[in-house]
């Protein structure tokens, strides 16, 4: 396992862990980042919360639409606190601009 920094839109940067995606990376609590190697380094996919939970499908499903569009990489920020895992998600997004939003996606599967 490497880690890996990414800088959210405040300029905090943030240490993942690149996984396997056959790992059992779904059971942590953080926030998972989807990621496809470009010519420039990483480009971010998705970004989805991780509660922690053992039987959690939300991360696998969003894992699978990442990989819909290009995503073979799977990084984890490990944070059990569920409000800074909340703000490293928003800082994330907002800093990395990802090809899915979590909120787009959220609303496509709510519809």
């Amino acid at each position: 396992m490497r880690e890996v920094k990414f800088r959210g839109r405040s300029g905090k940067a943030y240490s993942f862990v690149r996984m396997a995606p056959n790992a059992p990376w779904a059971r942590e609590a953080g926030v998972a980042l989807f990621a496809a190697q470009g010519p420039f380094g990483w480009r971010v996919v998705r970004l989805t919360t991780l509660r922690g939970r053992l039987h959690d499908v939300q991360p696998i499903w969003a894992w699978a639409d990442a990989e819909r569009y290009g995503a073979r990489t799977v990084f984890v920020m490990r944070e059990l606190d569920p409000h800074d895992r909340a703000t490293a998600l928003a800082d994330l997004e907002a800093g990395l601009n990802p090809v899915l939003e979590q909120a787009q996606t959220e609303l496509a599967i709510a519809a």
